[in-house]
């Protein structure tokens, strides 16, 4: 069952509006169904269409024009992840009715129409065809999570349907799909900022390797492997799990007994980071942790408290870091009583993105308007999107510190390396050390 819903300001749900040509086809059968009335059997009174009155043009064209630029939205409005989903289409939703306020694009508004992939890979991937198939849409936003998003792109690169995506798995990017666009960092530039910064600033020697069994966190686990290998290091502990494991004290266990001196977590719900992460608070374990971008979303801070307090993590941006980002905050906030989640930033921004490119190319669409995409460069609350051949969009990561939920960015990565800010040095000397095994 197709579940949409379709936003231009409130949420609605519904199906999609119908395009002009149907308004056309609709009214023609309305015209031939009050001819016959009209022409057929007794009682008809042939003359009652019949009139000396002129119009300046015909009854079609004066019909309203119910164009707008139709954008997808695929995201977990039900299900394990739904906590993100929702903040996720509340960024998309304020971009939308921002733009629209502002007169939309070029007058022409935009509406969002949202399908749930209800945490489900394969219900993602059949919403993922309704969406291409049916809903009209200029472009879409495809999945946060890699989990969907790896059976997804290999039927993407068959369309000319431009997508941005928050999936982050290093592979995405590399099937050759001129279509697609990651609205986030890949998990290359975020494995080889953990595996620098626990190497060359915190002298870790035993690295813990924790990871969600599926694309995202086994991607993410190839690469730090990958980039151990290359300083001849290997993981001391290297640990797998399923997403929506509810208990992790036996995995906690392993990781003291090896005696490692930091914890990676490389985790997709950030319910489970939330658990893990107070599992190994209950059981004294205190040593450096540092995480995947889960780790610092305020949906992980809900489940796990004080637990997350003192980790490092991988942030797509900081907000409040800069003027633009600050905006943001304070009108996701303002709209929505809540504060956003440096997660779903991207969302935000890739609406807007796709608004700038289309107020000079308005009627661009399909390859066209995939080119146009490659081409731009435009400066969001994340940072300078500037789109490589791959269809990479920000090429930085900023390294957090939580404390009380709070996201304080330590310094930034790239392929230049790491570079510490002011606070780094507070941060590196309140690091915990290694923990004597687990009785």
């Amino acid at each position: 069952m197709c579940a949409t819903m379709i936003v231009e300001g409130p949420i609605r749900r519904g199906m999609a509006r119908p395009t002009r040509w149907r308004l056309r086809t609709l009214l023609l059968f309305l015209l031939l169904a009050l001819f016959g009335c009209n022409n057929g059997t007794s009682g008809s009174n042939s003359t009652l269409l019949d009139g000396t009155t002129t119009f300046s043009q015909d009854v079609i064209a004066e019909l309203p024009n119910p164009q707008t630029y139709r954008l997808g939205l695929h995201t977990e409005v039900t299900g394990a992840g739904a906590q993100i989903g929702d903040l996720t289409i509340r960024a998309a939703r304020l971009a939308v009715e921002e733009i629209n306020a502002a007169g939309g694009i070029n007058g022409i508004p935009l509406e969002l129409v949202v399908r749930d992939v209800r945490s489900d890979p394969q219900i993602a991937l059949e919403e993922y065809r309704q969406a291409v198939a049916e809903d009209d849409l200029v472009a879409l936003l495809g999945p946060l999570k890699s989990a969907y998003a790896v059976l997804m792109v290999p039927e993407h690169k068959k369309q000319t349907l431009p997508m941005f995506i928050g999936a982050t798995n290093y592979t995405l990017t590399e099937q050759g799909a001129d279509n697609l666009f990651r609205a986030r960092p890949s998990d290359r530039l975020g494995a080889a900022a953990m595996v620098t910064v626990a190497i060359d600033q915190l002298d870790s020697k035993r690295i813990g390797l924790v990871y969600d069994s599926d694309a995202f966190g086994s991607g993410g686990a190839e690469l730090i492997r990958r980039e151990l290998s290359q300083r001849n290091r290997s993981p001391a502990a290297d640990i797998s799990y399923t997403t929506n494991t509810g208990e992790f004290d036996q995995l906690v266990r392993r990781l003291a007994n090896a005696q490692v001196d930091i914890i990676f977590i490389y985790g997709t719900n950030q319910t489970d980071v939330g658990r893990l992460l107070r599992t190994i608070r209950y059981w004294d374990l205190d040593i450096p942790i540092f995480t995947s971008p889960g780790g610092s979303s305020i949906v992980t801070h809900n489940v796990a408290a004080e637990a997350q307090d003192g980790i490092l993590a991988i942030s797509d941006g900081f907000l409040r870091d800069s003027p633009k980002t600050a905006r943001f905050q304070n009108a996701f906030e303002h709209r929505f009583g809540l504060q956003p989640d440096t997660y779903v930033a991207w969302a935000y921004d890739a609406v807007y993105l796709l608004a700038d490119v289309l107020a000079g190319h308005p009627q661009a669409t399909g390859s066209e308007l995939n080119a146009l995409i490659r081409q731009s460069s435009f400066e969001g609350t994340q940072g300078r999107y500037q789109f490589d051949e791959k269809g990479e969009g920000l090429h930085s990561v900023t390294i957090v510190h939580m404390q009380d939920g709070v996201p304080q960015p330590v310094g930034t990565y790239s392929l230049a390396g790491f570079v510490p800010n002011s606070k780094w040095r507070m941060v590196e000397a309140r690091l915990g050390q290694t923990s004597e095994p687990i009785p």
